[in-house]
């Protein structure tokens, strides 16, 4: 009777140990989010994306509703980081929304402050933007939308989730 009690006490505790220590209940679920999304390549907003010549950072993403059409406006960062002291040059980089959703796309229209700065960034200069992406026929789930930046001299294998889409 003794044995029964001592095994029936160890299986308890052990069960209890492995419940505890268990991945779901050790990890928040918004860090598990998190880490599944950076798994997979999207990035969250003031998360970076480097390459050989851009360290690439959206912001923050709105969204609107203008004359019956949807506008979503990201503020955008990207940092010269060339080791070879060469300028870039920012408009050779194309900007597009995607829905995941449906996979349609929306392009995205630079708005620079300083048009020469944009087109010459020195090394080591940061140089912050807005895009502005017009959707004539804009989705009704905002949920589903990711930025894209499409560049042939450094091109990025990362996007980002554009969060907290809400039309106004």
């Amino acid at each position: 009777m003794k044995s029964l009690i001592k095994i029936t006490c160890t299986a308890f505790i052990l069960t209890s140990l492995m419940a505890a220590c268990s991945e779901e209940t050790t990890q928040p679920k918004k860090s598990k989010e998190i880490s599944e999304e950076k798994e997979k390549n999207i990035l969250l907003y003031e998360e970076f994306a480097k390459g050989g010549s851009y360290r690439a950072t959206v912001e923050n993403a709105k969204y609107k509703i203008v004359d019956k059409m949807g506008n979503i406006t990201t503020r955008v960062t990207i940092n010269n980081v060339r080791n070879d002291e060469k300028t870039i040059d920012l408009s050779e980089i194309k900007y597009f929304v995607k829905d995941e959703k449906t996979g349609k796309k929306y392009e995205g229209q630079p708005m620079p402050i300083h048009e020469d700065k944009f087109k010459n960034v020195p090394v080591g200069y940061a140089l912050t933007f807005e895009i502005s992406f017009t959707m004539k026929n804009p989705p009704k789930d905002l949920n589903n939308m990711y930025l894209y930046m499409d560049s042939k001299i450094d091109p990025l294998d990362t996007y980002w989730k554009l969060d907290n889409l809400v039309s106004k």
